[in-house]
C-alpha cells in the first residue's frame, strides 16, 4: 500500500508537470507561432505592445525588473536567457530543481500545479509570464488584481520553441541573450536533422506510463522525428490531444526496435507484445527527462540529442557540436517575427551541468524494468478547456493503475 500511496503523491505532482506536452497548433486550426509587426517594428525599444494568446493586446510600459513565471517551461526559458535575477515568483518543486539559484524565490503554484493568486500578487511582479497550461481564467484574475499577465502559445514542433525564446528575450528586456540561445538552439537541432537526415529510420515506441503514448501530432512527436526515428503510434490514435493507448495488436504488428522511456518512472510495459519486440529483445531502450522532453525551451535539444544518438550512433558520431554553425542570432537591432495568438493549445532527474541549449554531459542508462508506475503527459493541473492536452483526470487513471498493479505484484 505504502508503494501504491507512493505513486499517487507522484501523480499529483506530474500531472502538473507535463502540459508542454501539446498537440501542436495545426491540431486545433492554425499555427502555433507567427509574426506580430507590433513586436517586431518596435527595435527592442519599451513600451512594447504584443497581442498574446488570449486575443489580448499586452503593453509593457518599461523594462520589467521582476518577473514571474507561473510554469516550469517559463522558467526554464528565463534562466536560459540570464534573467533568473529578475524573476521573483515561480514553481518550486522537482519540475525546476534542475536550475542553479531558485533559493529565495517565491513558490507561486500548489502541488498540483495550480497557481497561487495571492502568492502572485504579493510577489509584486512588473511581468507574470504564463505559459498557455495557465487557464484564461486564472490569467483574467491576475489582470483583474492589477498585475500585467502575459499568455502564451504552444509550440508546435522545435522551430517554435526557438521563436518563442525570442518573444520571452523581447518581452523582458533580455532579447540579446534570447537571440544567441535561440540560435544555438536552431544550429544544434539542424546539425542533427542534418546528420540523421539520410539515415534508415528505426521504429520507436515513446512510453509516456501506463501504457500511455503520443502520436505524431504532439510536440513530443515532433522530437521523435527530428531525432529520425518513425513512430508507430502515427496514425493510430484517433484521440483530440494525440495522446492514447496502443493495443497490443498493433505493438506487435509494429515491433518497435527502441523504446523511449520517459523519466526514472518510465517502465517497459509487461505484456507479450512489448516482451517479444525487437526493442526488448535486444535491449534497445533510451529514458529521457521527462522535464526536458515535455517543457518547450531550450533543453528540448538534450532528449532530441540522447535518442538521434541512440537510433543513428554512427551519424551522429560524426557531428562536431563545439563547431556547429547555427544562424546569425537576432539582435535589437535586427527585429525577428515573434507570436501572433492562434486560439487554444497548450504548453509544461539529477542536476546535470548543461549550455544554454539544455546539451548535458549525462547518457541514459538503459534498463529493462517491470512496470511499476505511469506519468501523464500534460501539466494538466492548470489546463483550461480550450485546448489540446492530457487532462488531470486522464493522467490520474493511467498512475493510479499503475500504482494499484505495484500494490497487486508486491
Amino acid at each position: 500500500m505504502k508503494t501504491a500511496t507512493a505513486v499517487v503523491g507522484v501523480a499529483l505532482v506530474l500531472v502538473a508537470t507535463f502540459g508542454a506536452v501539446a498537440a501542436p497548433a495545426a491540431a486545433s486550426g492554425g499555427s502555433g507561432i507567427g509574426a506580430d509587426a507590433s513586436v517586431a517594428d518596435s527595435h527592442c525599444t519599451f513600451p512594447v505592445t504584443s497581442t498574446d494568446a488570449t486575443g489580448t493586446e499586452v503593453t509593457i510600459e518599461e523594462d520589467p525588473d521582476r518577473l514571474v513565471a507561473l510554469a516550469p517551461s517559463a522558467a526554464q526559458i528565463l534562466w536560459s536567457i540570464g534573467a533568473e535575477d529578475e524573476v521573483v515568483g515561480m514553481p518550486q518543486d522537482y519540475n525546476t530543481d534542475y536550475l542553479n539559484d531558485t533559493d529565495g524565490k517565491t513558490d507561486v503554484v500548489q502541488d498540483d500545479g495550480t497557481v497561487i493568486g495571492e502568492a502572485v500578487v504579493g510577489s509584486e511582479p512588473d511581468l507574470v509570464l504564463a505559459p498557455n497550461v495557465v487557464s484564461n481564467e486564472t490569467v483574467q484574475s491576475l489582470r483583474e488584481s492589477g498585475l500585467t499577465v502575459y499568455r502564451f502559445e504552444a509550440a508546435a514542433d522545435l522551430e517554435d520553441v526557438s521563436s518563442k525564446i525570442e518573444l520571452y528575450g523581447r518581452l523582458t528586456g533580455n532579447y540579446d541573450q534570447a537571440g544567441q540561445t535561440s540560435a544555438r538552439m536552431q544550429g544544434h537541432v539542424e546539425a542533427v536533422r542534418d546528420a540523421v537526415g539520410d539515415e534508415e529510420n528505426p521504429d520507436v515506441f515513446f512510453h509516456l506510463g501506463g501504457g500511455w503514448t503520443a502520436s505524431e501530432n504532439t510536440f513530443i512527436g515532433q522530437i521523435i522525428e527530428a531525432a529520425g526515428g518513425d513512430n508507430i503510434a502515427a496514425g493510430e490514435i484517433n484521440t483530440s490531444n494525440g495522446y492514447g493507448q496502443l493495443s497490443d495488436e498493433v505493438v506487435a504488428r509494429e515491433d518497435p526496435e527502441w523504446l523511449v522511456l520517459n523519466g526514472e518512472f518510465g517502465t517497459v510495459p509487461q505484456t507479450a507484445a512489448f516482451n517479444e519486440s525487437t526493442a526488448v529483445q535486444e535491449g534497445n531502450f533510451v529514458r529521457v527527462d521527462r522535464n526536458f522532453m515535455s517543457q518547450n525551451g531550450p533543453r528540448n535539444v538534450q532528449p532530441l540529442k540522447q535518442m538521434a544518438e541512440a537510433f543513428h550512433p554512427e551519424a551522429y558520431e560524426s557531428v562536431d557540436f563545439s563547431a556547429v554553425e547555427t544562424p546569425e542570432p537576432v539582435s535589437c537591432t535586427t527585429p525577428t517575427p515573434t507570436e501572433t495568438p492562434v486560439p487554444g493549445g497548450t504548453e509544461d532527474v539529477t542536476p546535470t551541468a548543461t549550455d544554454e541549449t539544455g546539451d548535458s554531459t549525462a547518457t541514459a542508462t538503459p534498463t529493462a524494468e517491470s512496470e511499476n508506475g505511469a506519468e501523464s503527459p500534460a501539466e494538466g493541473g492548470t489546463t483550461s478547456g480550450d485546448g489540446p492536452g492530457f487532462t488531470a483526470a486522464t493522467a490520474l487513471v493511467a498512475l493510479l493503475a499503475g500504482a494499484l498493479f505495484v500494490r497487486r505484484r508486491r
